[in-house]
């Protein structure tokens, strides 16, 4: 489920940046391995420099994607706040300065899950992110709800119900569209499903994801937020699914997800469903031509997802 999009390389980054990180990180960049996965457009490179270390740099400039920058910065107050025994990797130095906002990380050298998802990585995921549920839980970070930051977005089927002509309507499945009322009903449900005191990633996919032989790695945390325990496997398993794999069990097996009843799981799938099915027919954003197909495709495996535990329960 993951895309391509167009990276930024170590050269075309400003000069000062380039050498503020030399001169903070003791070593010069002897080599670059630009990182294809995921979706934003700033630079993700693993690079090694010249003092021996290896270290994983990302940088964006809102002329790539303005809205990345603000992310970017939310990611270096909750990375920077992650205790120490996490498996989230250390950062190790940041930089914002002339709309320019930069973050280096540990190196791990570790591969992303393979996509269409097998059994094995599937089931080290999700024993991990059982265990780091039980770690983040109280919050170790300050941070937003997830009922606060998904608010917007986890209202688009109330919003559409009240607007019968909207023109996403047109794009809808056809079970979404002549079950709309209901799915507004579910989704006016989801803030009780998703409420919880565990900081939550919420944004795992598997480019956000590295296995290495020992370990199960967490990467990528500007969203994160406290809510539900079980939520960081919830809002994972769409795009499990749309690689074909069936989300009941692997959901049935999940430890946390035993805090849940059936109804607050259907009103926060029929929110997930709903947000990523509407995101899909806005314009792509700058630089990230792909992303509107990958929410396209995660909406409607919420949404499949969804519809066969309703007419099995």
């Amino acid at each position: 489920m993951s895309a391509a999009v167009p990276r930024l390389g170590w050269d075309q980054l400003p000069a000062h940046l380039r050498q503020t990180f030399t001169t903070d990180m003791g070593g010069s960049v002897t080599d670059e391995h630009r990182q294809s996965g995921g979706f934003s457009p700033g630079m993700a490179s693993r690079l090694t420099l010249s003092n021996g270390r290896r270290v994983f740099v990302k940088a964006i400039h809102p002329d790539r994607d303005p809205r990345a920058v603000e992310l970017y910065r939310r990611e270096i107050r909750i990375a920077a706040a992650l205790p120490a025994g996490l498996p989230a990797p250390e950062l190790l130095w940041t930089y914002d300065q002339d709309d320019w906002v930069a973050l280096a990380f540990a190196d791990i050298d570790g591969r992303h899950p393979a996509e269409p998802w097998g059994t094995d990585d599937l089931d080290r995921v999700v024993d991990a992110l059982a265990v780091l549920a039980d770690q983040l839980t109280p919050s170790p970070v300050a941070t937003v709800s997830l009922i606060e930051d998904l608010a917007e977005n986890f209202s688009s089927w109330r919003r559409l119900a009240a607007t019968p002509r909207a023109p996403e309507l047109d794009q809808l499945p056809a079970w979404a569209h002549q079950n709309l009322d209901l799915l507004a009903h579910l989704e006016a449900g989801w803030e009780k499903g998703a409420s919880g005191a565990t900081l939550v990633h919420s944004d795992l996919r598997a480019d956000n994801l590295l296995l290495t032989p020992e370990r199960v790695w967490v990467i990528d945390w500007p969203y994160a937020a406290t809510g539900a325990a079980y939520m960081d496997l919830l809002l994972l398993l769409p795009s499990v699914a749309a690689g074909g794999v069936d989300p009941e069990p692997v959901w049935r097996r999940y430890g946390p997800a035993n805090e849940a009843d059936a109804d607050s799981v259907n009103a926060v799938l029929a929110a997930i469903a709903g947000d990523h099915l509407t995101q899909s027919q806005r314009p792509a954003p700058p630089n990230i031509p792909t992303l509107r197909a990958h929410q396209r495709a995660k909406g409607e495996a919420a949404l499949a997802w969804l519809r066969t535990r309703l007419k099995d329960g």
